[in-house]
């Protein structure tokens, strides 16, 4: 413990992680990361009061019923805490599961229908191919067609 801490007593240690937390200052991560720097503040990090304004702050509808039945023990709020973290994060998770999932379904659907333009462009660039060869013989037959007649006529004139 450094000498700066020692000076200062408890209750005015308290008031300021109260402070901080109420101010929105501290979340529960600092609450967690302030415990770890001594056993005196870890102490005192983990009172009821502190995880109470957590708790009210960051699950502001489902605190108020379940809070006046687990004050009973000294870490039963920031158990609850836990575990409503928990279950929120879970919730968060499923969330993005489905909209990955969701996500995912329309790139299935996209690709479905980008083959189905593919095999159709395909189908049309065969029709394509063939109408073009199709006409290339036409024009050899109109061709060779003229070039008959032309004949004829040079030989009808002769």
């Amino acid at each position: 413990m450094s000498i700066s801490n020692s000076f200062l007593p408890d209750e005015l240690w308290r008031r300021i992680l109260e402070i901080g937390i109420k101010t929105s200052g501290f979340r529960y991560k600092d609450l967690c990361s302030i415990s770890i720097s001594c056993r005196r503040l870890h102490r005192l990090s983990n009172e009821n009061s502190l995880w109470s304004h957590l708790l009210s702050s960051d699950f502001p509808s489902s605190s108020s019923s379940s809070s006046s039945s687990s004050s009973t023990t000294k870490s039963s709020t920031k158990t609850l805490y836990r575990e409503r973290f928990e279950r929120d994060r879970e919730k968060k998770l499923a969330v993005n599961r489905r909209i990955v999932l969701r996500k995912e379904s329309q790139i299935v659907e996209h690709s479905r229908k980008i083959r189905e333009i593919e095999t159709r462009l395909a189908d049309e660039n065969h029709k394509l191919k063939t109408t073009v060869s199709e006409l290339s013989h036409l024009r050899l037959l109109r061709k060779m067609k003229n070039e008959g007649l032309i004949q004829q006529k040079k030989n009808w004139f002769q």
